[in-house]
């Protein structure tokens, strides 16, 4: 090539090199503190000086122009913007094997966490598949078969031979065959079972205490309910002497509690009747006195006027967890003069004195059941208890309510019960004090997976079992506390206990 054209290109060739480097070097410049650590660096320096070094050797030397002239070009100008590597100046080399690393950690995380939930998954479905298998196994095998202790008397064999729910398999929800999921839904019952419609008669004691009488009217189930038949009442077609079922609720009760019971009572051509203890009436007490199982005076009350109202009719007594201490106690007390043809009593306590039933609660529902009585009894009525401490040597309000379980609460309690010591209040309330002097049919039914009436309670009390009286005990492999409910999924649709109490009823009805 010729001299001066060489010569020529190498000065254009370092013209451009020079403005594209003070391009660079002003861009640079522009990015503050960040491009003055990348300009400073040992490579940079290196680089600047080679092409530096380069660019004259072309201009001054023809030799050397053909080979250095076509591998030097101007530097590529790109327009950069802040996140940008070459913007920063730093080396992001490091830093992009550092994030494929994070993000192939994290997608192998990700899978392993989705490898996890799929195998739990897949776990509660064969958990589940395997519950309801062992569940449907068990109803269709017959192995939730009651059992039955019979008395030497041939009028409770008889009768109890006319019971075909005592000799049937009970038939538990698929999802209800457990203490805790039964438990669970007794808890909730309130919002599983129909909307009822009572009619409340109010009655005074002797010493102005205040009860009540809940009759059963009808349920939002029927066809009363809204006036399609009748006059809003499936009882008010019954003859007076209708069988009148007298219901003696639980520990802290309502009539709400019994709205299946009811139903399928007067469905059998029973008069239900729930009878409201004192402090279960929803108001406060007039008195300052209360009783955890009952009274038998007041039980007076309640059942005259029931016989005043329909005298000619037969009376039932069903008990369920404490009214069936006040059941037996009353039924001991009357002997044969009870007003009661027969009794049911769904999972009784049995001896309630020290070391008894109260002292044998699972402590879950001991804390539970003691909350709801203090709630109920105590601090609803604190003025009223405080008010006449003094009348009676005993354990007053912060005593009471400072209890820490319900066996210590039950024994500080003879005071506000009427009673002047422990002693006469475990005299005249055990129920097992009178159990001897029962003198008409009784059925008792209890759960061997109770945790309020404990197993060793019947065990303990086999005795009262025994001789030549009117009496059967039937234990059942499920049913929890006051449950024993009957369906085909979730939702309890019956009680195995109710049928057979009723049953029970109607075959000392026939059997006259």
């Amino acid at each position: 090539p010729h001299p001066a054209g060489a010569m020529s290109t190498g000065i254009v060739a370092a013209v451009s090199v020079s403005t594209s480097t003070r391009a660079v070097a002003s861009s640079r410049a522009s990015t503050a503190r960040r491009t003055i650590r990348a300009s400073s660096s040992p490579s940079s320096r290196l680089d600047r000086c080679s092409a530096t070094r380069a660019v004259p050797s072309r201009v001054g030397s023809a030799r050397t122009s053909g080979v250095g002239f076509a591998s030097i070009s101007a530097p590529r100008r790109s327009t950069l913007t802040r996140g940008d590597d070459a913007y920063s100046g730093t080396d992001r080399s490091g830093t992009t094997a550092s994030a494929l690393s994070a993000a192939g950690a994290s997608s192998a995380f990700a899978v392993g966490i989705e490898t996890f939930f799929s195998f739990l998954g897949s776990a509660l479905a064969a958990l589940v598949a395997g519950f309801l298998a062992l569940s449907a196994w068990r109803r269709n095998l017959g192995l939730l078969r009651p059992r039955l202790t019979l008395s030497q008397s041939p009028r409770i064999a008889r009768l109890v031979d006319s019971c075909p729910a005592l000799h049937r398999p009970l038939r538990p929800p698929l999802l209800l065959q457990t203490s805790l999921a039964q438990l669970i839904a007794y808890l909730l019952k309130r919002n599983l079972v129909p909307e009822a419609r009572w009619t409340r008669e109010t009655l005074t004691t002797e010493d102005g205490g205040e009860i009540a009488l809940e009759w059963y009217e009808c349920c939002d189930e029927d066809d009363v309910w809204n006036g399609l038949e009748g006059d809003g009442s499936v009882t008010a077609s019954l003859p007076s002497a209708a069988p009148v079922m007298c219901v003696l609720h639980t520990l802290t009760g309502t009539a709400a509690d019994f709205v299946v019971l009811a139903r399928e009572a007067a469905r059998r051509g029973f008069r239900p009747v729930v009878c409201l203890r004192r402090g279960h009436l929803d108001a406060p007490l007039r008195t300052p006195k209360f009783n955890l199982l009952g009274n038998c005076d007041d039980l007076d009350v309640h059942l005259e006027a029931i016989r005043m109202k329909f005298p000619g009719a037969k009376l039932f007594g069903y008990g369920e967890s404490a009214g069936t201490g006040l059941a037996v106690r009353y039924s001991g007390e009357k002997g044969t003069r009870n007003p009661f043809a027969a009794v049911s009593c769904v999972c009784p306590g049995y001896d309630t004195t020290e070391g008894g039933a109260f002292s044998r609660f699972e402590p879950l529902l001991d804390r539970h059941l003691l909350a709801s009585v203090k709630e109920m009894f105590l601090s609803a009525n604190e003025e009223l208890i405080r008010g006449f401490e003094c009348a009676y040597e005993a354990p007053g309000y912060d005593e009471l309510i400072a209890a820490r379980d319900m066996a210590e609460l039950q024994r500080r309690l003879y005071g506000v019960e009427g009673y002047s010591s422990l002693a006469e209040y475990h005299d005249r309330t055990n129920p097992m004090g009178t159990v001897r002097e029962i003198a008409v049919p009784m059925l008792v039914i209890n759960s061997d997976d109770d945790p309020i009436c404990a197993p060793s309670n019947v065990d303990d009390n086999l005795w009262a079992f025994e001789g030549d009286v009117d009496r059967a005990l039937v234990r059942t492999p499920i049913g929890t506390h006051c449950c024993f409910y009957e369906g085909r999924t979730l939702r309890p649709r019956s009680s195995w206990a109710h049928e057979a109490s009723l049953e029970f009823f109607e075959s000392v009805l026939n059997d006259g």
